[in-house]
């Protein structure tokens, strides 16, 4: 399996090859790479494509402690998987989590980015969730599935029964308590209104309208910091909206790439 090394971790990743641009894509919180499945049916053989298990996550090693996961160790390892393959000039695609990840990564190498694709994403997370990481880093202890369960609750619209229950079984197989609250603790500590406002990419928004987790808000304030983004919300579709509303979704990213040509 394809794995890169970067600070004794094994990060795990997947490549195929395809046309310019090449899309890199990064997953969300508790998330893998699984969770870009639509889009990877998608743009198969249209582009080349670049998915990636962030540490602690899916396939890639999940160190025990907080220091592994601190938000600059995810922008290392993307530069280390994208160095080794020697990509540049690439659309990156963030959800989520993915998108703190991708806004770092960029205002930190902007010579290797071609532009910014944030789904579902914020330069912040609310204060509410400040509050609320002792009371989940308890029930988590307690009963990990169960507060699995409630975040997948909040990641779909209420209609999504089956996609909720296939994203609660990606998170119990593929990420342990342990690598879950530490990046919950990080997402509680980032601030990336500065790094945001510094980004001169062209840069896509896309968020759902029913978004729980980071409200379309979040958005509309990134749309305000980075400047010439484009914001599309998309009626209905909460926080999984690339999932949920994969058509739309799509086609709102190929109505992006061909603007970039």
């Amino acid at each position: 399996m394809p794995f890169i090394e970067n600070e004794g971790l094994k990060i795990y990743y997947e490549f195929e090859a395809g046309s310019a641009p090449t899309l890199v894509f990064i997953h969300g919180w508790t998330a893998n790479m699984n969770f870009w499945k639509e889009q990877r049916v998608h743009f198969r053989g249209k582009n080349t494509l670049l998915f990636i298990d962030n540490r602690g996550h899916g396939k890639s090693d999940k160190p025990k402690k907080y220091d592994f996961y601190r938000l600059e160790k995810f922008v290392s390892d993307l530069e280390a998987v994208v160095s080794s393959l020697k990509l540049s000039n690439f659309v990156l695609i963030g959800h989520s989590f993915g998108t703190m990840i991708s806004m770092k990564y960029c205002a930190e190498h902007p010579e290797k980015v071609k532009a910014l694709i944030l789904i579902g994403g914020g330069a912040r997370i609310r204060t509410l969730h400040k509050i609320f990481f002792p009371i989940s880093k308890l029930m988590s202890a307690i009963d990990y599935k169960s507060a699995v369960r409630l975040v997948e609750n909040l990641s779909f619209a209420k209609n999504a029964v089956e996609l909720k229950e296939w994203a609660f079984r990606q998170v119990i197989e593929n990420t342990p308590r342990y690598s879950a609250m530490n990046g919950y603790k990080t997402l509680t500590k980032i601030d990336l209104r500065d790094a945001a406002k510094r980004i001169e990419k062209p840069t896509l928004l896309i968020v759902g309208e029913k978004d729980a987790l980071l409200p379309v808000e979040k958005s509309k304030e990134l749309n305000k910091l980075i400047r010439g983004s484009k914001l599309v919300v998309i009626p209905g579709a909460g926080h999984c909206v690339q999932l949920e509303r994969p058509a739309e979704v799509n086609s709102e990213i190929e109505k992006f790439l061909k603007e970039l040509k």
